[in-house]
């Protein structure tokens, strides 16, 4: 009798302790990391997003010693649930905010914690071009900007009165690193976009980084995709460093899809060389010293 009441009292017991445990654990609790098989368009800026992690922790997570991904590659998401985050907006009460230069849905959405197709949705657009001044209703908004991940849009960037800094290719790549976001300004229009730096050993294969981004670059060639080399600005890190860019999407390789560009452009630097002469080229270099000087 006092065995089986032993075995009753240690059974209640039990199930006191899991009971205990189990309401102490949050919905979505990760017990470890989950992994996520690398698809087509992926870049670890994307994957990153995806599972509200960042860059360096997912870098750091699978030993990799670059941002490069291979279709199919298996990645560890470091103290993530198994799905990835929910994309609907927070509930909370709606707000106003009015653009200013450089914005664009994407970075809008992030900066309140909501979707851009809601936001889209709320205002009435049916497209993803914005104006400076233009006030949008933000539906959902917790005010409060957050982050998703080490790599994403830069930051708005002023740039100097006067030209450029001169920086030599074979330092451009520890300032503007492979994988990372900046701005670009246009000398001869004024205008500015986003700018993703996809790789290049000879000079920076870069992309477009929105749809916007890329209807701005092209209106700074004249409407229409060209080879001719233009003189900018690369803002970054409150840098103004001398460059060119070529206003021509080539190649089949890109990390960005949806913002209209196919493929990727060139942009040079002082001393920097095309990839199929392997020579550095006058015209970029011109377009480097008009935005000099």
């Amino acid at each position: 009798m006092k065995q089986k009441y032993n075995f009753v009292s240690a059974t209640l017991m039990l199930v006191f302790v899991l009971t205990v445990l189990c309401s102490a654990l949050q919905p979505g609790t990760a017990f470890a990391n989950s992994v996520y098989t690398v698809s087509k368009g992926d870049c670890l800026w994307l994957v990153a997003n995806k599972f509200g992690v960042t860059v360096n922790a997912l870098k750091t997570a699978n030993n990799l010693s670059s941002d490069v991904l291979q279709i199919g590659q298996r990645i560890s998401i470091p103290g993530s649930s198994s799905k990835p985050a929910a994309s609907s907006p927070p509930a909370g009460n709606t707000s106003v905010y009015t653009v200013v230069q450089g914005d664009c849905l994407w970075t809008i959405a992030n900066r309140f914690g909501t979707g851009a197709e809601a936001i889209k949705s709320a205002n009435g657009l049916d497209s993803d071009m914005l104006y400076a001044g233009q006030n949008l209703t933000i539906p959902g908004a917790n005010y409060q900007p957050v982050s998703r991940g080490a790599v994403s849009r830069a930051a708005p960037q002023t740039a100097p009165s006067h030209g450029g800094e001169l920086v030599s290719w074979g330092l451009i790549n520890d300032l503007f690193a492979i994988g990372s976001t900046a701005t670009i300004k246009d000398v001869r229009t004024g205008r500015e976009f986003q700018i993703y730096h996809l790789f290049g050993t000879n000079h920076a294969d870069c992309e477009p980084l929105t749809a916007s981004d890329s209807q701005i670059m092209k209106e700074c060639f004249g409407g229409q995709w060209s080879w001719d080399r233009r003189p900018a600005l690369l803002l970054i890190d409150g840098r103004a460093i001398a460059c060119s860019m070529a206003g021509m999407p080539h190649g089949t390789s890109q990390n960005i899809y949806g913002n209209d560009f196919d493929g990727h452009f060139d942009l040079h630097f002082l001393n920097s060389r095309t990839h199929g002469t392997n020579k550095v080229d006058p015209g970029h270099q011109a377009a480097i010293q008009e935005a000099a000087a």
